[in-house]
């Protein structure tokens, strides 16, 4: 199962290259971007983020396989540039099929030296999953009309729900199948969202917001079999905010895509516009929330319901 959401992960990373990718970029000698307008790069990378975290739940957290996956995934973000810039729009599946065996073999170099698993590193896996889940599940472009659009960021956007749940399954000493399903659910809620909210809308952001709350709340309780889940509610409705609100604004003053955008020989976006790669925004969230998460659950000593096995 785990290898499973690893190679499709690969397979999502190498059609949003060749695929979505063109889709996204201006077409003109005086085409410039807009806002939005690299959408297929949000997508693409929160499919790379989902591969690189299942490397390390595979790994089972060891910190010196989590640190090679680590850089495992720069490489592989060079690789995503490289491709880019030379606007490879085409041999999706040779692509695929080099992305699948890249990411199975290394994952299997990992699992081989890791020593010790880490049920703290796989639960921050987890909650880094979940926001990036719900980030890439509001993706927008400037018309908000591509079909590959809204099938790609419900695609991603479950696929990293999955990638949570599955850390949470991972941390978890004894698996509570019951809590297992729940969350098998919850990956669905990416394509509801996207279909009862086609264009960008409050209720989108909302539900998104809501869902991401609730798969916290559920890969936390997978992973430590707690049954106080009103306080975990509570934490992860205020931290996301908190946290989401300036980072998001400091990407927009920094224009942090614009790198990016350069390195991709790729229009840049009108000055009057902004250059952003929010699902980045992901990764600093879900670590901070997942070492307070950690926190809360070291200081609260298990009560009696929390040791009786769940159904």
């Amino acid at each position: 199962m785990l290898l499973s959401l690893a190679a499709v992960s690969a397979a999502m990373w190498a059609v949003g290259v060749t695929i979505l990718q063109p889709l996204s970029e201006p077409e003109g000698p005086a085409a410039y971007g807009e806002n939005n307008t690299y959408w297929a790069r949000e997508l693409r990378w929160g499919a790379l983020i989902a591969l690189i975290l299942m490397a390390i739940v595979y790994a089972r957290g060891d910190r010196r396989a989590t640190r090679a996956v680590s850089a495992g995934g720069l490489l592989w973000l060079g690789a995503d540039l490289g491709l880019d810039r030379i606007d490879q729009d085409s041999g999706t599946m040779r692509l695929a099929i080099g992305a699948v065996v890249a990411i199975l073999a290394g994952s299997a170099a990992v699992r081989a030296f890791s020593r010790v698993s880490r049920p703290g590193t796989l639960l921050t896996t987890a909650t880094v999953a979940a926001v990036a889940s719900g980030l890439v599940t509001i993706t927008e472009s400037p018309t908000d009309t591509e079909v590959a659009l809204h099938l790609g960021s419900a695609a991603v956007g479950s696929l990293l729900a999955s990638v949570a749940v599955a850390a949470a399954v991972r941390a978890a000493p004894v698996v509570s199948l019951t809590r297992v399903a729940v969350g098998v659910l919850l990956t669905a809620a990416p394509w509801l969202l996207r279909y009862v909210s086609p264009q960008p809308s409050a209720g989108r952001v909302i539900g998104a917001y809501a869902f991401t709350v609730l798969l916290v709340v559920i890969v936390v309780a997978i992973a430590l079999r707690r049954n106080d889940h009103t306080p975990v509610a509570v934490i992860a409705a205020l931290v996301l905010p908190v946290l989401w609100l300036p980072l998001t604004l400091a990407t927009i003053v920094l224009r942090t895509g614009a790198p990016f955008t350069a390195l991709a020989a790729n229009p840049p976006a009108d000055a009057a516009d902004e250059d952003v790669v929010l699902i980045l925004v992901a990764i600093p969230i879900g670590l901070i929330l997942g070492r307070i998460l950690r926190a809360f659950a070291s200081d609260r000593p298990l009560t009696a319901p929390d040791r009786m096995p769940s159904r």
